[in-house]
């Protein structure tokens, strides 16, 4: 960072406390919900008639309904746990808090309150009354959180109205839930106050699933339970969760991630729903230029994401392809306000560009939003890229961070076991009751939900599968297809390399029972990843880039690890995640090269990280990864890093997997006893 780069970093510091210190005093002194009514929310942008719900299991839709309107939620590793303010919580290895208080009054006689502010994992509690920028993070072993954050999300709350559609027995029990936690929410959330206004990419998320949930129910609603008070209400603090996201976006002209598409993509939602007005015009036609800027920041020419995590890849890329759909679907009438919007009084950065300036076009003879054609060849390789990491098993490997994170969670995708058979699985359950009820696993590593939607947004039967109701959302809200045109896959660059020195050498041989020498080679490397695929053998390598512009917020030290699926079972498996703050010690372990199947030496990491929670998403950029050289079924890479230098080379032969490794140095290959398929999620191994 240059002395001028770093003054005005300071400047912009300075300024931002001096304005967070009168808020402050304002909000904790005051009603900080908005003061005056706004207009009804009168949009809709999905017609329930097109969806398709074929795909969802009635049992499956009435099993988690019943959760939901019980209040039970397994979130992030939690199991079907209530969150009340008398629940119990079972703990993170050991830590457990008891914080329970008195529940506020109920905004309704059959309706126990939500007890939003405490991580039901631990029983940690934060606090409503403490201003939402003084809330802490990681402070208390054992608390997450994102357990309150995610729940706050309120992604449930769509598949409560799919559910009525998939069942009309569920429907009155579905609406009534949907007001009553939306009112509970509102009441006992005021805006910037407790803990779920701490992080502005929640508010963008939980504000897009409120909007697409009442968009389903509005049509649902036979009963009149959504009356017009409730009406008001909800479209107050659809305004308020608006003004929220413009006075706190995560923006950053030195770096941004997920954390800042999530803003602006709520911000989207948020404006294309609400009545057209000088602000509302700007908020959509910002959010429509940031939008597009993110495509070209956050995703590779190849497609894939820059934060270098599959699992993110997908976080990332659902926030991009409903956010295009929108943007192309937006009604007549929005296209139309956008001609005038003025940039006059914009006072957040980064500047709202006048419209002759956007990359978008607005075609006026069919009142519609046109999209340049690199944005919507990048968004084909978006969808094409999970496509190619995705194993015959359905799973995608975990290379980097996964925390589970989603957009929208609308078709339910894992299966049944019983609390027994889910206890004697995940070592996070312990103490959970084990008995022979239903246990629903949600199957996190799955994203057949994410690729259904290009099945929706592109006509390619690379995109085909079982997940209708995806397909059908995009269709409903864009009512168009996109047409890819400039698609081809980058090229690999060769670098010669000499082996001098690399005296110590050790070969890995996995054996297969069927021939699998006809493998495809498919690269990515912008990405930094190499797929070899035949029907029954799939091996993917990593050899990902730091990550985030080389901040490596959510990468791992697993350079030149692997995934292998060999006669139809994992034959290697990256271990995953596991935790974020709650447990430092964990964190580090799961993204450290010991966690990994890489050659290690002296347990030197590839990447160092500083100790303590403020190392905890950032890693130093000191490995460098490149291909030596590669053919049709072979693929030899370089990483080096602090004087080791290693050549690894997967060679696929007629019945068998060599891995040959050789270094400069002596290594060892460990042996990690943990794996997590989601977030907070562990198995022993």
């Amino acid at each position: 960072m240059s002395a001028q780069e770093l003054v005005k970093k300071v400047v912009n510091k300075i300024n931002t406390k001096v304005k967070d210190s009168i808020q402050k005093s304002k909000d904790l002194n005051g009603n900080t919900h908005i003061g005056s009514d706004v207009h009804l929310i009168q949009t809709s942008y999905i017609d329930v008639k097109e969806l398709d719900t074929s795909n969802i299991d009635i049992k499956v839709a009435i099993y988690l309904s019943q959760m939901y309107c019980e209040h039970k939620f397994d979130l992030l590793g939690s199991g079907w746990v209530e969150n009340s303010y008398a629940s119990v919580a079972l703990g993170v290895e050991g830590y457990t808090y008891d914080m329970n208080m008195p529940a506020p009054k109920s905004i309704s006689a059959e309706y126990e309150p939500i007890d939003w502010q405490k991580d039901y994992k631990s029983g940690y509690r934060w606090n409503e009354t403490t201003w939402y920028k003084d809330q802490k993070i990681g402070h208390k072993l054992g608390s997450d959180i994102k357990v309150p954050w995610e729940l706050a999300r309120f992604q449930h709350l769509p598949q409560l109205a799919i559910f009525s559609i998939v069942d009309e027995s569920l429907k009155e029990q579905n609406i009534k839930e949907f007001k009553y936690q939306i009112l509970d929410f509102i009441v006992n959330n005021p805006p910037r106050m407790g803990v779920n206004w701490a992080c502005t990419m929640d508010v963008g998320i939980r504000v897009a699933n409120m909007l697409v949930a009442y968009d389903m129910f509005m049509q649902l609603d036979c009963f009149g339970v959504l009356d017009d008070e409730f009406k008001q209400t909800f479209a107050n603090s659809i305004y308020g969760h608006g003004l929220h996201i413009v006075d706190n976006l995560e923006y950053s002209e030195f770096g941004r991630s997920n954390h800042y598409l999530s803003d602006i993509s709520g911000l989207l939602f948020v404006s294309a729903y609400m009545e057209s007005n000088d602000e509302i015009n700007q908020w959509l036609a910002f959010s429509i230029q940031e939008v597009i800027n993110e495509m070209d920041y956050e995703f590779y020419e190849d497609g894939g994401n820059f934060e270098s995590s599959t699992s993110y890849h997908r976080l990332s890329g659902e926030l991009m392809v409903y956010c295009t759909a929108l943007i192309l679907g937006l009604k007549e009438e929005k296209v139309k306000a956008l001609q005038n919007y003025s940039i006059k009084g914009w006072k957040v950065k980064p500047k709202l560009l006048p419209l002759d300036k956007q990359e978008f076009k607005i075609n006026n003879s069919i009142s519609k939003i046109e999209l340049q054609q690199w944005y919507i060849d990048r968004l084909y390789k978006i969808g094409r890229f999970t496509v190619d990491i995705t194993k015959q098993n359905g799973d995608i490997p975990q290379f980097g961070d996964n925390d589970s994170g989603r957009f929208f969670r609308f078709s339910p995708n894992g299966k049944f076991l019983t609390n027994k058979e889910a206890v004697d699985k995940y070592l996070n359950l312990k103490g959970y009751v084990e008995n022979d009820e239903l246990f629903w696993d949600e199957n996190i590593l799955n994203h057949s939900t994410f690729v259904s939607c290009f099945g929706g947004a592109y006509e390619d039967a690379i995109f085909n599968n079982d997940m209708a109701f995806e397909k059908s959302f995009i269709n409903a809200i864009a009512e168009q297809k996109f047409e890819q045109k400039d698609i081809p896959y980058k090229n690999i660059k060769k670098n010669s390399y000499s082996l001098d020195g690399l005296n110590h050498e050790n070969t890995i041989i996995h054996n297969s029972k069927l021939n699998i020498i006809n493998s495809k080679l498919i690269t990515y490397p912008d990405s930094g990843i190499f797929i070899f695929k035949a029907d029954d053998f799939y091996l993917a390598v990593c050899v990902t880039p730091l990550g985030q512009k080389n901040s490596g917020g959510h990468t791992h030290n697993d350079k030149l690890g692997y995934e292998l699926w060999l006669d139809g079972k994992d034959i290697v498996k990256d271990p995953g995640t596991y935790l974020y703050t709650p447990l430092s010690h964990r964190r580090n372990e799961f993204r450290s090269i010991i966690a990994h199947n890489v050659p290690i030496v002296e347990n030197i990491e590839q990447n160092s990280w500083n100790q303590g929670n403020i190392g905890l998403f950032c890693l130093f950029n000191e490995s460098k990864c490149f291909v030596k050289n590669f053919g049709s079924n072979f693929i030899e890479l370089v990483l080096e890093y602090k004087d080791i230098k290693i050549v690894r080379r997967f060679e696929i032969n007629e019945k068998k997997v060599q891995v040959i490794d050789k270094c400069n140095r002596v290594f060892y290959k460990n042996k990690f006893g943990m794996y997590s398929n989601g977030y907070g999620k562990v198995e022993n191994v």
